[in-house]
């Protein structure tokens, strides 16, 4: 089965540039993901454990479970 698609690129080989750019991409996603990490997920850790530190935040909740 011959088609036009086949005509564009005969040698079968992905060029360097698309292969940077991929890269590149893969990149950006990650070190995006990485700062959401550490702005929104280590930021609900942080208030959690300030809670636990604060004494006015553990009298109420001790008071309440009383």
């Amino acid at each position: 089965m011959n088609t036009a698609f086949f005509d564009i690129d005969p040698d079968d080989k992905v060029p360097e540039s698309l292969k940077k750019a991929l890269v590149s991409e893969i990149d950006t996603i990650r070190n995006t993901m990485e700062i959401v990490t550490l702005f929104v997920g280590h930021f609900f850790n942080t208030m959690g454990a300030m809670t636990t530190l604060n004494p006015e935040s553990n009298q109420t909740n001790n008071e309440n479970l009383s």
